[in-house]
């Protein structure tokens, strides 16, 4: 099984809480609140269709925190993530996104990369904070199938966070799929620890 099939295999597996679904207008939409409010998605996919799931893990000196959503299909699913990297203090901080180089971080999940396209942006924060960011697309054949994938990343950074929101699956899938990205890019906000309110006494 290559690299990227377990990436999504895993997710296909697992389970979480159903998001809350709110009403807008006359359309329903899902918000998505996850790990206590630390990452959230105001417009997360409506299809019954997708698959969802939070995972968070812990390592020597940092802890991921990253909500799924993928839509099953062969060779290759679509998976949207918005995720907070938190490094502990002692350690090396967040690498300045603009620093990125996206050809080793995706080089994994490729046979071979054939196009690199990088822009400035700026993520959101709940507290309504725009941060500055850095966005790639990455493309070329997968290092599974060898099948056409592009990923789409987001990064930015505040203190000793990174904020990280991904599109990864087929082109033609992304393309279908196109207004569930964007509104995934448009409407995942953070909670950084900076901004977070103080627990309730």
């Amino acid at each position: 099984m290559g690299f990227l099939s377990k990436l999504v295999g895993k997710l296909l597996k697992s389970k979480s809480p159903p998001p809350a679904r709110l009403a807008k207008g006359r359309f329903s939409v899902i918000s998505h609140v996850a790990f206590d409010g630390a990452v959230r998605v105001l417009e997360a996919p409506l299809d019954e269709s997708w698959k969802y799931d939070e995972a968070r893990r812990e390592g020597d000196g940092f802890t991921v925190m990253v909500l799924k959503y993928l839509l099953p299909a062969s060779p290759t699913p679509l998976a949207l993530l918005a995720k907070i990297h938190t490094i502990e203090p002692g350690y090396a901080p967040p690498e300045d996104p603009e620093q990125t180089d996206w050809r080793m971080a995706f080089g994994p999940l490729f046979a071979v990369i054939d196009n690199v396209s990088v822009q400035t942006t700026h993520q959101t924060t709940m507290a309504g904070t725009s941060l500055r960011a850095c966005e790639a697309i990455v493309e070329g054949p997968s290092g599974d199938e060898g099948a056409p994938l592009r990923i789409r990343e987001r990064r930015a950074i505040l203190a000793d966070q990174q904020f990280i929101v991904t599109a990864l699956g087929p082109p033609e899938l992304l393309a279908t799929h196109a207004v569930d990205v964007e509104k995934w890019f448009a409407t995942a906000v953070f909670v950084p620890r900076s901004e977070a309110l103080p627990p309730d006494r």
